[in-house]
């Protein structure tokens, strides 16, 4: 988890501890903790509000991002074979990239500028 979200996010790591740890975004905080029994989800996208996409009920987020930002995530989750939702980004009425993280969480990468 500290892999993908510093190096495919480019998330800022404000807190590591032997069981946690958490990043900044924006003005928010994403913590992450371990637990010895915790059970990955299935590999299956979440439902994406506004269109038509994933195929599962379950919380996924989404990370807006500037142009720059955007490419070089999508330039990263393509290079390490992350698993997205589409091979490439796709106009929704902004830029989206859906991916999963290691635990198989949704996050949806957006940008809204002209990438």
């Amino acid at each position: 988890m500290k892999w993908f979200y510093t190096e495919i996010l480019h998330l800022n790591l404000i807190w590591e501890s032997e069981n946690s740890i958490a990043f900044k975004i924006g003005e928010h905080q994403l913590s992450i903790g371990f637990h010895k029994d915790f059970e990955p989800l299935t590999p299956s996208f979440s439902i994406q509000p506004g269109w038509e996409g994933g195929t599962v009920p379950r919380t996924g987020w989404s990370i807006e991002c500037e142009q720059e930002d955007f490419n070089e995530i999508v330039r990263s989750v393509i290079n390490h074979g992350v698993t997205s939702y589409f091979n490439k980004p796709e106009w929704k009425g902004y830029w989206s990239f859906p991916i999963l993280d290691p635990m198989n969480h949704t996050i949806e990468i957006t940008c809204t500028e002209n990438v």
